[in-house]
């Protein structure tokens, strides 16, 4: 189930993150300042993209192993959460157990419709 609630994460950023694209495609700025936001926002959705393929993968098998690098850009969707998804995805990255009763539990809580800070 954690790896559900990861997957949820990185959708969430990657909506804000397209979010963000459409209003740069709408300013007047410079082509440079433009293509450089632009890079950077397609760079970091198709890094999000790629490893929620992965999460996609792994879920049937409950468990996935990540690179360093995958573990950085989930760790960085992962604060953009609010708690107690945050606190649930940093708690799976640092090799904790986190069982789906817990992951029902805290999501239950109050996480519900307030995923983003």
């Amino acid at each position: 189930m954690i790896i559900n609630v990861m997957r949820g994460c990185l959708s969430e950023v990657s909506a804000t993150l397209k979010a963000l694209r459409g209003q740069v495609a709408e300013t007047k700025e410079g082509d440079a300042l433009r293509n450089g936001l632009f890079f950077s926002l397609d760079l970091n959705l198709a890094a999000i993209h790629l490893l929620g393929i992965k999460l996609m993968e792994a879920e049937p098998v409950g468990e996935v192993d990540l690179s360093g690098a995958e573990r950085v850009v989930l760790g960085m969707a992962g604060s953009f959460m609010a708690e107690p998804v945050a606190q649930l995805i940093d708690d799976a990255l640092e090799g904790f157990a986190v069982p789906d009763e817990r992951v029902s539990r805290e999501l239950a809580s109050g996480a519900a419709g307030r995923r983003l800070q």
